[in-house]
């Protein structure tokens, strides 16, 4: 599974560990965290949308068992990345409800230490992308650091959430329903990873259409939402 992962191996003298998955999500992560990002031009930038499906809304307890993904560049959706974990608890009936997934979709699934790998080699340098993108970004690091003792929470990242803000200065941040109807983008298979997550790019394709000219780089963007971010903390 991991085969062309470790093709892409390099190494650091500052690894304390021989183990070379561990040493390849600690570049990744590494990779991930660098600012180098906010330099790019905004519509020029390699970008990674990201959604996933979890057991519940805990941060500490509950866990990811779906993750979607697509690469966008230059407006166009690129790559495709999906995956689905078996979970170490069972899924609560009131999360069933809410994305229809059952404990017997997962028997034969890998955990989710063997999928985080092969998504980080998805995401490689680009910009995260989500819509309440904070959420999954707490959920992808609490495991990260429980499974290999990284993690990623300064990760550059962009929220469709504060994006339409900027682009719509007099509108609160709205859901992600909301946000699909206001650009009459449907979406497919709603409360999947994969199915959200293209939805998801199309609205973010859409948004960055009417932003402002005067936001020339990635970093512009990610200053403007969390000036939004900390006034609504």
């Amino acid at each position: 599974m991991f085969k062309s992962i470790f093709k892409g191996i390099s190494s650091n003298k500052k690894r304390t560990t021989k183990d070379p998955i561990h040493n390849f999500v600690y570049d990744a992560c590494s990779k991930i965290e660098n600012r180098s990002a906010l330099k790019q031009k905004v519509h020029e930038a390699s970008i990674c949308v990201v959604d996933l499906e979890t057991t519940g809304l805990d941060m500490v307890n509950d866990v990811i068992i779906n993750i979607g993904a697509v690469k966008l560049k230059k407006g166009k959706i690129t790559k495709i990345f999906e995956a689905y974990t078996k979970p170490p608890i069972p899924i609560p009936p009131l999360s069933t409800e809410f994305h229809g997934m059952v404990d017997s979709m997962f028997v034969d699934k890998p955990v989710i230490g063997e999928v985080l790998p092969e998504f980080l080699q998805f995401v490689g340098d680009s910009v995260i992308v989500g819509h309440h993108i904070s959420f999954d970004i707490h959920m992808l690091h609490r495991h990260l650091k429980e499974i290999y003792d990284v993690g990623m929470m300064n990760a550059t990242w962009l929220d469709t959430m504060f994006l339409y803000q900027l682009a719509h200065e007099d509108q609160l941040h709205q859901p992600l329903d909301y946000l699909l109807e206001q650009y009459c983008v449907q979406c497919d298979q709603r409360h999947t990873a994969l199915g959200d997550v293209v939805a998801t790019a199309k609205v973010f394709i859409k948004i960055m259409e009417e932003l402002p000219t005067s936001y020339k780089t990635i970093g512009d963007l990610f200053r403007a939402q969390n000036k939004i971010r900390h006034k609504e903390q």
